[in-house]
């Protein structure tokens, strides 16, 4: 039996609801379903009842930025493999750096080009797929592996590799 793959998810939050009107018009007519916050705190509330497949996240808004929405976001668990574009007019390279070390994938600058803007999501989703995919793959081949950032903080870990083992500096080989 083929199973029929369901439509991407898309959280679009900012504080303008003309902007939000426009995320939703092109992503429900690329045949995405569209869910929307119109601030930091209303997106994380949302997000303890649903999943995304992917958030399109505004910089600037007020009480909670987009910045610390997104290190929110990203901050838990099962939240740190779904892709964050950022949305803003904030163009400067010190606050397109921001967004990426805040937990973004992408940067794009406003006013928002619809066709580039899904150009960038679609990509973002077959990436995120892709990787999903294989993270199961891995999950079910019995190996254990474990995936470890430059700073020694672990990103990823397979069921067999569970429970991780005691290490200290002593035992981690060299580079």
């Amino acid at each position: 039996m083929i199973e029929t793959p369901r439509k991407p998810v898309i959280l679009a939050v900012d504080d303008a609801s003309d902007t939000l009107g426009m995320l939703s018009a092109v992503l429900e007519g690329a045949d995405m379903t569209t869910l929307v916050a119109n601030d930091g705190e209303s997106a994380l509330s949302l997000l303890s009842h649903i999943v995304p497949d992917l958030i399109l996240m505004d910089a600037v808004m007020p009480r909670m930025d987009g910045f610390e929405t997104t290190r929110a976001i990203k901050a838990r668990e099962n939240f740190t493999h779904i892709p964050i574009i950022f949305m803003t007019g904030l163009a400067e390279p010190e606050n397109v750096v921001r967004g990426f070390d805040a937990g973004g994938v992408d940067y794009i600058t406003k006013p928002i080009v619809p066709e580039v803007m899904l150009a960038r999501v679609r990509t973002h989703l077959a990436n995120a797929r892709l990787t999903q995919s294989a993270r199961r793959a891995l999950d079910v081949s019995g190996t254990s592996l474990m995936a470890v950032n430059g700073g020694g903080q672990v990103l990823w870990v397979t069921p067999r590799g569970l429970p991780l083992p005691p290490c200290t500096k002593s035992t981690i080989p060299p580079r």
